[in-house]
């Protein structure tokens, strides 16, 4: 929720609140969903509400849960199978992460469970430890298929570099159990646009830069592993982006109300689910034939006899190529 819906703070709060890191806690923060629900004792119909609307937030964050088991399940047969794919443990973690979300989320409807604080706390790291995954996931896949380019790697560590803003900005805003909403945290209106910069720029520069490569290929060999390559990479590109966007645009203009900061996660797990299949997608892939194309070779040919020496060259470059290329291909899972 925005800082604007300032209505729900009452003036002054900080002075009376405890501090952690030098960040002030709003009681209301501190409270668990049962704690929270048994503040409303002796009022039936403000106990309804509230349990009503943290009833909604559990229902999400368990739909949630099975996403990230299920993407974590599919990890763990990547990991197993090729342990030393920096890929797969990306994948693992990140899918990880949102199970700690959902647990300590689920947690809170518990008896002594995590408090409305904790549990956001916990979503403000795994938002922007989810991008970094992604990030690091498709900075390898262009640092290797660049003939691993030391600019593009520091490319990389610059743009990856300013995620923990987003954790920065999660813990700093005050957390707390509102009645019409459930646990909410009052973030600044920046913050989605913010996330948008951060996210943005990391997937589209990543992304392009591994797919013109693959591309380049594809045109010179014409194999039907390449041309998935390029299909699967584009189509990931484009729907991680078009996730962040259509998701930070509903944070923006409220599209569900006070749930509308869910979108945060609904990005999340949507992005985890995308480098999920997209990684598995790569394993078909490689059973696909790399051979080059009937066109690509008599192509090849009639270049072979018009221009011998300059075939010759090419040839060898070509052959050099595949090599390289194959050694990425396994690599990069």
């Amino acid at each position: 929720m925005f800082e604007e819906n300032g209505h729900i703070l009452e003036e002054g709060w900080e002075k009376n609140a405890t501090y952690l890191l030098g960040i002030p806690l709003h009681p209301q923060g501190e409270l668990n969903s049962l704690d929270f629900i048994m503040q409303a004792q002796g009022d039936l119909e403000e106990m309804r509400l509230r349990r009503h609307n943290l009833i909604t937030q559990t229902v999400l964050n368990v739909l949630l849960g099975y996403i990230f088991l299920y993407n974590t399940v599919v990890s763990m047969k990547i990991v197993i199978r090729r342990r030393r794919i920096l890929a797969g443990w990306c994948c693992l973690l990140q899918a990880i992460s949102g199970l700690a979300f959902v647990a300590c989320s689920i947690g809170a409807d518990l008896p002594n469970g995590p408090s409305c604080r904790q549990v956001l706390w916990t979503a403000g790291f795994g938002m922007a430890f989810s991008p970094i995954c992604v990030g690091v996931t498709l900075l390898q896949k262009a640092y290797l298929v660049h003939n691993r380019s030391k600019w593009l790697l520091t490319a990389g560590i610059v743009l990856l570099a300013p995620q923990p803003l987003i954790t920065y900005y999660a813990w700093k805003s005050p957390a707390l159990m509102v009645n019409t909403g459930g646990c909410l945290v009052i973030y600044p209106s920046e913050l989605p646009w913010i996330k948008l910069a951060l996210d943005a720029p990391i997937n589209i520069t990543f992304s392009v830069a591994f797919i013109l490569v693959v591309y380049r290929q594809y045109r010179l060999f014409g194999s039907a592993a390449w041309a998935r390559l390029v299909r699967d990479g584009i189509r990931t590109m484009c729907l991680i982006v078009f996730s962040n966007l259509i998701c930070m645009l509903c944070i923006v203009f409220e599209a569900a109300g006070l749930f509308s900061e869910a979108f945060f996660l609904i990005d999340w797990v949507v992005t985890s689910a995308l480098l999920t299949h997209h990684l598995s997608a790569r394993r078909s892939t490689q059973n696909l034939p790399h051979r080059p194309r009937t066109s690509h070779v008599l192509h090849g040919s009639l270049q072979a006899a018009a221009a011998p020496s300059e075939s010759l060259n090419k040839s060898v470059s070509e052959d050099s190529q595949l090599v390289r290329y194959a050694h990425v291909q396994v690599s990069i899972g």
